[in-house]
């Protein structure tokens, strides 16, 4: 008898950054402040959602789940009761800490969920499941307790485990990026070279796939937070099946969306005609945004 394949699963997010404080001196309007500091706590809800909703196996956190010593008790009570929601769903969660988490002092104070694994300052490799074809799944992650990291966190980690399907979870700068501190540096040919098929990366805010053998995946955030984390931000749900073969394919998660626009007015005398010019680019915008709200920096020229 053929056993029905049975690929394993998993959501792939980082730096989440909950209850941020905005950065941005342009957000004093208390409503706007108040829809952007939520907007972070919304995109896990709708991560945890998706979650449930395609019935994945695992969901796995690459770090930065807080902003530093910002976090308060209620943050953590939050993600707790979110974690939960995965843990009576059968779905298991991995987290590894970031540099912004090392800071927060409510992170070892909570309780969570059995389903949910930290990883600690050593690698571990976690058995998650066994394929039809009796191949096993592992995931493998080391976390820092400090919020500077100068060193590559990547010779923490074990080698793979034979005959398995190996993937990494790593919060790094990897060579270098000019809006992120570095963090446990490292190179994607170093990363490449350790085995495993998937590297489940976080830190740096913008979505770049590195790699595709194996693939080594920048999620991006899930929930932009000013002007400067622009675009439609999302997760990334990964497909492997029973022969190692990685499919990814990319959800919108955001609820609100920072975009800078630039209007053509060349030409434009009329006051009135210049706002039914804009109110027009506006309108076109927000047909093709999936986020809720959409935050504009207008440039008119």
């Amino acid at each position: 008898m053929v056993r029905p394949a049975m690929p394993f699963r998993f959501v792939h997010t980082a730096d989440l950054h909950l209850d941020s404080p905005l950065r941005s001196l342009a957000l004093r309007n208390a409503e706007l402040a108040g829809l952007v500091r939520s907007a972070t706590r919304n995109a896990l809800v709708r991560i945890v959602d998706l979650c449930i909703a395609e019935s994945v196996d695992a969901l796995l956190i690459a770090g930065d789940l807080y902003d530093g010593s910002q976090t308060s008790m209620n943050t953590a009570l939050f993600l707790a009761g979110e974690l939960r929601r995965l843990d009576e769903a059968g779905i298991r969660s991995f987290i590894i800490r970031g540099n912004h988490d090392s800071q927060s002092q409510v992170t070892r104070e909570l309780t969570l969920p059995p389903s949910v694994h930290v990883f600690a300052g050593r690698s571990r490799a976690v058995h998650v499941k066994t394929l039809a074809n009796g191949r096993t799944v592992h995931v493998h992650g080391v976390s820092f307790a400090d919020p500077h990291a100068p060193e590559s966190l990547l010779p923490q980690f074990h080698p793979p485990v034979a005959g398995s399907i190996n993937i990494g979870m790593l919060h790094t700068s990897l060579s270098g990026s000019a809006a992120h501190d570095p963090y446990a540096p490292c190179s994607v040919a170093e990363l490449q070279r350790h085995g495993f098929d998937y590297w489940a990366l976080g830190h740096v805010h913008q979505r770049q796939v590195h790699c595709e053998k194996p693939f080594i995946v920048m999620p991006g955030m899930p929930q932009g937070r000013d002007i400067n984390e622009a675009g439609t931000k999302g997760v990334t749900v990964v497909t492997i099946d029973d022969e190692g073969l990685v499919t990814l394919d990319e959800r919108p998660t955001g609820t609100a969306a920072f975009e800078r626009h630039e209007i053509d007015v060349s030409g434009i005398a009329d006051w009135r005609d210049m706002l039914d010019a804009v109110t027009s680019e506006l309108i076109l915008l927000r047909k093709n945004m999936a986020a809720d709200n959409l935050i504009l920096r207008l440039t008119l020229t």
